[in-house]
């Protein structure tokens, strides 16, 4: 074997020269040296469905999503909703690479990665006005709903969620946690099934 190697070892440095140039020049794009990083998560959704499924088997809520609503003239499209016995969580999806930085009050966020900065509109901001058509719904069709609020998650791999703890927006490998600080997972009266039944008579 060692004589075998002795008279190949060209083609063994050959192997590793070539090894090393591509992983100099697309190692980032060569899932067999490195992992992948997505500016833009593609499975993001995937991703978001699976974590609100995990939560929702544990304690028998439901998810609905990606669902378009209309009521009274109103449409909002939301990318996940979870049901629970205290209300109604909506969720904004954000697939950014990078770290994120934002409050509540600013009307734009940020988004670094390897030095540079982009900003982008603020997502909790972007949301306003869907809980209320959820409650506008919910109050139409006689439901006990508890709460409704909204929820933005980031999912993706390479992604740093900096925000304040009072921010309504985590990273999806934290996502129960944020649920349990923002005390959604608790019990109350709100009617799971109704809640359902209402989104889904005015989906469009």
């Amino acid at each position: 074997m060692f004589e075998f190697i002795a008279k190949n070892i060209y083609i063994f440095w050959i192997l590793v020269m070539l090894f090393l140039y591509l992983y100099h020049v697309g190692g980032d794009d060569i899932i067999f040296f490195r992992k992948k990083k997505y500016n833009i998560d593609p499975k993001a959704a995937e991703k978001l469905e699976d974590a609100l499924k995990k939560v929702a088997k544990q304690r028998n809520y439901e998810v609905m999503g990606p669902v378009t609503v209309e009521f009274e003239g109103e449409t909002h499209t939301f990318d996940g909703l979870l049901l629970g016995t205290s209300g109604t969580m909506a969720i904004s999806l954000q697939p950014q690479i990078g770290q994120i930085y934002g409050d509540l009050s600013s009307d734009e966020w940020a988004q670094i990665w390897k030095g540079d900065r982009k900003t982008f509109a603020n997502p909790v901001k972007a949301m306003e006005g869907n809980v209320k058509l959820l409650r506008d719904i919910y109050r139409a069709e006689g439901v006990k709903f508890g709460t409704s609020r909204n929820l933005v998650v980031f999912t993706n791999n390479n992604c740093d969620v900096a925000v304040n703890r009072n921010t309504p927006a985590c990273h999806v490998t934290n996502l129960e946690d944020k649920l349990k600080e923002m005390k959604f997972i608790t019990d109350g009266s709100a009617d799971i099934e109704g809640m359902k039944a209402a989104i889904e008579k005015y989906k469009k």
